[in-house]
């Protein structure tokens, strides 16, 4: 009896332990902006488990999923579902990634008393979150490369056009808004000596094509950054055009100049090459932030905003033979020691 009895405390003990251990362990939420099929979301996701591995936290991961269903509606409702997580679970702190997370639940939590904030992803600016003037909050931008793409398009382009002018770029993307915030900075960029002949957001299909071809006959080099959001059709808001196909018929239809992608996923998605800015980068800072403010006590203001600082390279080797795209061994090196490089056409299974 006494065994019993003693048994019985022992696993009461045990089990009281255990919760009040869990209890004290810092929460912290994961805010994804978008989805887990989403490249740039694994690979965010890769930074973050790397550098928090190990850590004595308890660990939520949400994903409101605002890429595949982009109309306001969806966005103002996954906006109260992430909101009413965050009020039941009391996290210690959010880690709210992408400018959908921010703009729809997490910046109402600026300034809150008990609840920090570590942001990653911001295309744009801060302030519109009410960020810049919060005690409670800290992260890292994220910031396109484009010093890194002029680079990248004096060593392999200007070679390919007559040295009498100029390199004439142009640019397309979806109207998306982070989109509109990276066109934003291309646009105010310093192309110098390079001209920046043409840039432009479209909706659908038929406009991109238009585009497209137009850059084909008017421009040397054509940069993209997303294209996630191009509808198959003016009539269908609904209905977009699948990833791959869209970077096949960019490809095919190209014969004259190179694309240039400044995310890894065109490649994934077909394309022939990109310099991205880096995910794992946006991951990594956003929790090493993260364990100065829960282990080292450090308050998140007093911890600076970082922006992008690494870039990317990936490539696809099949794509640079047609394209006859001579590019210097460095960016081939970087893109095989990331595993970034694609011997073939074949795209890497995965949902969409």
């Amino acid at each position: 009896m006494l065994v019993r009895i003693l048994m019985a405390l022992f696993i009461i003990g045990a089990m009281a332990a255990f919760i009040v251990v869990n209890t004290a362990k810092p929460r912290v939420l994961v805010l994804h902006s978008y989805d887990t099929e989403y490249i740039w979301v694994r690979d965010i996701n890769v930074g973050l488990n790397r550098t928090l591995l190990g850590k004595p936290y308890t660990l939520r991961w949400h994903y409101m999923d605002t890429k595949r269903n982009p109309d306001e509606a969806f966005k103002q409702r996954a906006g109260v579902l992430a909101r009413r997580i965050i009020e039941d679970w009391d996290p210690d702190l959010i880690i709210a990634v992408d400018d959908d997370a921010q703009r729809y639940a997490v910046k109402l939590y600026a300034n809150h008393p008990k609840i920090k904030i570590v942001f990653a992803g911001i295309n744009g600016e801060i302030a519109p979150y009410g960020y810049d003037k919060a005690r409670n909050v800290t992260g890292i931008l994220e910031r396109k490369q484009w010093l890194g793409v002029k680079n990248l398009i004096e060593e392999t382009v200007r070679p390919r056009v007559p040295a009498d002018r100029p390199v004439r770029i142009a640019y397309v993307g979806d109207t998306s808004g982070s989109v509109k915030e990276d066109t934003r900075f291309l646009n105010e960029f310093d192309w110098k000596p390079f001209i920046l002949h043409r840039s432009k957001l479209v909706k659908t299909f038929d406009e991109w094509k238009a585009e497209v071809k137009r850059a084909n006959l008017e421009a040397d080099v054509l940069l993209t950054t997303n294209y996630r959001r191009i509808q198959a059709s003016e009539a269908d808001d609904k209905k977009m055009v699948a990833p791959d196909e869209l970077v096949k018929w960019t490809e095919d239809n190209t014969p004259k100049i190179p694309i240039i992608g400044t995310n890894g996923f065109y490649v994934e998605d077909g394309g022939m090459m990109a310099l991205a800015t880096s995910p794992f980068e946006q991951g990594r800072v956003a929790a090493e932030m993260t364990i100065q403010i829960l282990d080292r006590k450090v308050s998140p203001n007093s911890i600076p905003v970082q922006s992008t600082q690494q870039f990317i390279s990936y490539m696809r080797a099949e794509r640079l033979r047609q394209n006859d795209f001579k590019v210097p061994p460095v960016y081939e090196s970087f893109s095989r020691a990331m595993n970034n490089y694609y011997e073939s056409s074949a795209l890497p299974p995965q949902g969409r």
